[in-house]
C-alpha cells in the first residue's frame, strides 16, 4: 500500500513538473513574441514564427502567411508607437508544449481592447496564432 501511495506520489510529481516546464517554456517564448511585436523588432519576429507559420486575424476574416505578416509590420509599427499593452497566460487554458492561450491587453490613445491568441507551437517556433476580440476593455485583465 505504501509504494503505492509513493508511486502515485512519484507521477503526480513528474506530471505537475512537466506542467511547469511547459507552461515555463511557452511563457519564455511567449515574452519574447511580445516584446518583439511592440518592439516591432521583424528579425526576432522572423525568427520566432516557423517557416509555414499562419496567423489568423479572426475578427477582420483574415489568415496570414508568415511572409504576409512580416509585410503587414509596417503598418503595425505606426499603430503601436502610441500603445502600451500587457499580456498573461488565459488562465484555466491548457499550456503544453503544443499549445497556449494568451491574453493581450492593448491600450491605444482612444481605446483599449482585450485580445485572446491562441497560439500552437513545433519545435519551439510559433506554427499558427488565431486572434480575436475577447472584451471591449481591459477591466477584467
Amino acid at each position: 500500500m505504501m509504494n503505492a501511495i509513493r508511486s502515485s506520489v512519484s507521477a503526480l510529481a513528474v506530471v505537475l513538473a512537466l506542467f511547469g516546464s511547459s507552461a515555463a517554456a511557452q511563457s519564455s517564448l511567449l515574452d519574447r513574441w511580445y516584446t518583439a511585436m511592440f518592439d516591432v523588432n521583424r528579425v526576432a519576429i522572423a525568427e520566432l514564427l516557423a517557416d509555414d507559420a499562419t496567423i489568423r486575424l479572426e475578427d477582420l476574416g483574415v489568415t496570414q502567411s508568415k511572409a504576409e505578416f512580416l509585410e503587414a509590420l509596417e503598418e503595425w509599427e505606426d499603430i503601436v508607437k502610441t500603445a502600451n499593452f500587457a499580456w498573461q497566460l488565459e488562465e484555466g487554458a491548457a499550456v503544453d508544449e503544443a499549445t497556449a492561450t494568451a491574453l493581450v491587453c492593448y491600450q491605444f490613445p482612444d481605446k483599449e481592447l482585450m485580445i485572446r491568441e491562441i497560439f500552437a507551437f513545433r519545435d519551439g517556433k510559433i506554427i499558427s496564432t488565431a486572434q480575436s476580440t475577447a472584451a471591449d476593455s481591459c477591466d477584467d485583465f
